[in-house]
């Protein structure tokens, strides 16, 4: 059996610090006595330390997940429930690549046919120096079969990449090829980019790039470097974060294909929307890191972004605009939880949403804390915390030094499973309803 620690689940109203932007009123009036959703630490699974389990996902149905190790370039399929965590099947993928290619993303069709997993691949002369940054796209078998973890297809994208999320309607997907200029890619002329990719039928043997978007910056700018992507809902409307210029960038898809015929569009990022996320109060920059997508309590579809380094959270319209930012302070998160003596003394890394008794949800992986914490998103320009809940088997810090647990990869489902990747312990987590 896998060791389990419970927490006790922090209800949070109150305590809330909030910027509003746009007129917003009192976020105090908007939070509720008793909030909805309530947390509970339900379980740890642990596997090998070298293993570097840092992405985990949620299937379409919530009941299956996969946990990837990116170094060792390891897929494990999980079983979920609000019991616990099995570990069902695993496979260790392109056996015979002896360089220092990962895997650093995932995410699955709506039919959990296949999934897409980004593979960097860096390439070195014989002396071992590094002289190109490339990557893929790694389409695999996640069915409860003997065929878990088979390769499908796999298709060139630009380099290094980062991330990677498939449109609702599985005709599409994107992925944010990072360069990572300063650890991973330190490499001239070589640029990051965000690859647009056809799906036929859904047929991963099908895949084609359409379009590719240039990051290429002046001189004296800042570098932009896309970290995570996502679809909105209607198949078209993208958004990524981009980390080292503190920004976030929406396309249309159609508007990147618009007049290209049968050619991959070349577009640069310039010529799309950029916004500038603003800084923290005392000049802390955001270094955007996860983004995800969410339909608010009027049923308009927004923006929600973590700041992994300024410990805020902003929300935005699906053209850009800044709805609002909510600070995530010491208030809000319990005493006892580890924290860093930095502006990130928190760090929300990762974001995913969800819908749970008909109110939208965003949980976010609190890295410096080794925790969960979920954000009421009914009003995007006045969002709340409600929940805050410690994970992992072995926590190592005290409260005032960050996490030993490398708390990164999350996913939520509407039956209001969580279930979270700690790199640095090389465990999975599931967080539960209280109820």
């Amino acid at each position: 059996m896998p060791p389990t620690h419970r927490a006790h689940p922090i209800t949070l109203f109150g305590v809330i610090s909030m910027v509003c932007l746009a007129g917003c009123e009192s976020s105090e009036d908007a939070i509720p006595a008793e909030p909805v959703y309530q947390g509970r630490h339900v379980t740890t699974l642990e596997f090998g330390s070298g293993d570097n389990s840092e992405v985990i996902k949620l299937l379409p149905d919530g009941t299956r997940a996969v946990l990837v190790a990116s170094k060792t370039r390891k897929v494990t399929l999980l079983d979920v429930s609000a019991g616990g965590l099995t570990e069902l099947r695993s496979a260790n993928l392109f056996a015979d690549d002896t360089s220092e290619s990962e895997f650093t993303h995932i995410d699955f069709d709506s039919q959990a046919r296949f999934a897409a997993v980004t593979r960097t691949r860096p390439i070195t002369d014989g002396a071992g120096a590094l002289v190109d940054c490339q990557g893929s796209l790694v389409f695999v078998d996640v069915s409860d079969s003997d065929a878990f973890g088979a390769v499908l297809a796999e298709l060139p994208v630009g380099p290094m990449p980062d991330a990677v999320d498939i449109s609702p309607d599985d005709g599409w997907v994107v992925t944010a090829d990072e360069k990572d200029f300063d650890e991973k890619c330190a490499v001239e002329g070589v640029e990051a980019s965000i690859s647009l990719i056809e799906l036929p039928g859904a047929d991963p043997a099908a895949a084609r790039i359409r379009a590719r978007v240039d990051m290429t910056t002046g001189a004296d700018e800042a570098r932009r470097e896309p970290e995570q992507i996502i679809f909105a809902e209607d198949n078209d409307t993208v958004a990524a974060t981009l980390q080292d210029s503190h920004e976030v960038l929406i396309f249309s898809r159609a508007a990147l294909l618009a007049g290209a015929g049968d050619d991959v569009a070349e577009v640069s990022a310039a010529d799309l929307t950029v916004v500038r996320l603003p800084d923290a109060d005392g000049g802390h920059e955001p270094w955007p890191d996860g983004v995800d997508v969410f339909t608010d309590a009027g049923g308009v579809e927004r923006l929600i972004v973590t700041g992994e380094y300024n410990d805020l959270l902003y929300t935005l319209a699906l053209d850009g605009t800044l709805l609002g930012t909510a600070a995530i302070t010491p208030e809000v998160v319990p005493e006892g939880f580890p924290r860093a003596a930095s502006p990130a003394a928190f760090r929300p890394d990762s974001v995913s949403t969800f819908t749970y008794d008909g109110a939208p949800y965003a949980a976010i992986s609190l890295k410096h804390s080794g925790a969960v914490g979920v954000w009421d998103l009914s009003d995007p320009a006045a969002i709340y915390p409600v929940s805050m809940v410690k994970v992992g088997a072995g926590e190592e810090a005290s409260k005032a030094e960050e996490s030993t647990l490398g708390t990164e990869g999350i996913s939520a489902h509407d039956s209001g499973l969580i279930v979270t990747a700690n790199e640095d312990e090389s465990s999975a987590s599931l967080v539960a309803p209280l109820d």
